[in-house]
């Protein structure tokens, strides 16, 4: 998932280990609880929660992932200048999102009555607010940020309290294997 740093190649190991677990007859236990070492910056990980591969979104096909993304105080989550989007939903705890890219922001908070008012008026233009590019956009729960495409930057807990989010990410088709096949 380039989206939020990770390369493709990490979410296909991790859906081949599910697989692979679902494969098994018997239960196994393991001692410990296993680290993503080098692979994660200190103090994130992350929970795929979905994803659609291949998707035909015109004029090409699309990956689609979503992850739940976990960062305790202090930790930052590097953003790279991918084409692909993505929208950050803070389930609990706060977050800071800046990138090198406008940022539409959605508060969860005055969602409800934004929608009525986009209903009866016809105006959508209150259910979102711009941060420009290379500012602060802080999340809390509930709110919702569109983070644009070779936006360059990064997501951080500055927060006290353990932060947790689902990242929905598109970008184009490379297949779970498209990085790790070598060309004939």
């Amino acid at each position: 998932m380039r989206r939020f740093g990770l390369p493709v190649s990490i979410v296909a190991i991790v859906l081949l280990g599910i697989g692979a677990l679902q494969a098994q007859p018997v239960a196994v236990a393991q001692e410990g609880t296993p680290t993503a070492g080098d692979m994660m910056p200190a103090g994130v990980t992350f929970q795929p929660v979905a994803f659609a591969l291949g998707v035909d979104v015109p004029p090409s096909p699309t990956d689609l992932f979503v992850f739940r993304v976990g960062l305790e105080p202090g930790s930052t989550l590097p953003v790279d200048a991918s084409p692909g989007v993505g929208i950050l939903l803070v389930e609990s705890g706060t977050l800071t999102v800046q990138v090198q890219g406008p940022v539409s922001v959605n508060r969860g908070a005055g969602m409800s009555a934004g929608m009525a008012t986009a209903e009866a008026t016809g105006d959508m233009s209150g259910l979102s607010e711009t941060v420009a590019v290379g500012e602060v956009a802080t999340l809390e729960a509930g709110d919702a940020a569109f983070i644009p495409g070779n936006a360059a930057g990064e997501i951080r807990n500055e927060g006290q309290e353990p932060a947790t989010a689902l990242a929905f990410t598109v970008d184009a088709s490379q297949g779970m294997t498209g990085e790790a096949t070598p060309a004939p």
